[in-house]
């Protein structure tokens, strides 16, 4: 009797979450229209949903039918060409769903933002959709924290490929803020605190009289945003131009960044010791 009463509530429960889907299956739809960007395809997509008689009602626009609402998304995306939107969770009562959603720009920004209150018509169309946007709305500090990370990462690695692969040190010299310092382990030969991109510049042109380099692992990234803070874990092999010996190493280097530029570097080799006798050795 229990397995009947268990399965009779699984057929339930069942049933209620497939009328939910159906129920969610138009706004879903919806969500679509306003990500597609070619006019063909939205225009699909809104027929699929959207009747003659449905309405949208925003700060900006109150309209009724398919071509109208259609231009409402075309318009926007005139304004705002990179937007892209994300939405929360749904919530369903009858014929109505309401949920939040953000709109940002191809850098993270924060657009605008609001809230969608849509009605069913119980057929899979929407009836009404009344969007309310809200002026004060701001990313969570999790969100700029996640963006501040993707801009730094892409900060590092731009400086990781002008050093090691283009050797662009005019591209380089943009994204190093002016009295940005680098610090090299004391031991190497070319060690020391070296203070303001032209003393970088040197350092580099004094290892490179020492050894020719090759990445023999991509960096790894780590980051705390918070702190302004980037990790790059990756290994090198080096050729030593004394002797023509070859040598593999794992190095990190630490970043700090402010506002889009790197203000220090210090990197960390797994044997400095090793790595500075490599370089002196004599064939």
């Amino acid at each position: 009797m229990r397995k009947i009463y268990f399965i009779c509530i699984l057929f339930i429960c069942n049933g209620l979450l497939a009328q939910k889907k159906d129920k969610l299956y138009p706004v879903t739809v919806y969500e679509k229209a306003w990500q597609e960007r070619n006019n063909d395809a939205r225009l699909k997509l809104i027929k699929t949903i959207w009747l003659e008689d449905s309405t949208f009602e925003d700060p900006s626009a109150s309209i009724k039918g398919i071509a109208a609402f259609n231009n409402v998304i075309n318009e926007f995306y005139k304004k705002n060409p990179d937007a892209v939107l994300t939405s929360g969770a749904k919530t369903v009562k009858d014929n109505y769903v309401t949920w939040d959603w953000k709109i940002q720009d191809s850098k993270n920004k924060l657009i605008m933002a609001g809230r969608e209150f849509a009605r069913l018509n119980g057929k899979g169309q929407v009836s009404k959709i009344i969007s309310f946007w809200d002026k004060d709305a701001a990313l969570s500090e999790a969100d700029i924290l996640k963006n501040l990370e993707a801009d730094n990462f892409k900060v590092v690695a731009q400086y990781f490929e002008c050093l090691f692969k283009t050797r662009d040190f005019n591209t380089m010299a943009i994204i190093i803020e002016e009295d940005a310092v680098y610090n090299q382990a004391e031991g190497l030969p070319y060690g020391g605190t070296y203070k303001g991109f032209n003393e970088w510049t040197k350092m580099f042109a004094k290892s490179a009289e020492l050894f020719d380099l090759q990445i023999e692992k991509e960096p790894v990234y780590f980051s705390d945003a918070s702190k302004n803070e980037v990790i790059i874990y990756f290994t090198i092999k080096c050729k030593a131009k004394k002797s023509g010996k070859t040598l593999s190493m794992p190095i990190s280097e630490h970043f700090d960044l402010k506002d889009g530029k790197i203000t220090g570097i210090r990197p960390f080799y797994f044997d400095t010791k090793q790595f500075a006798e490599f370089l002196k050795s004599k064939k």
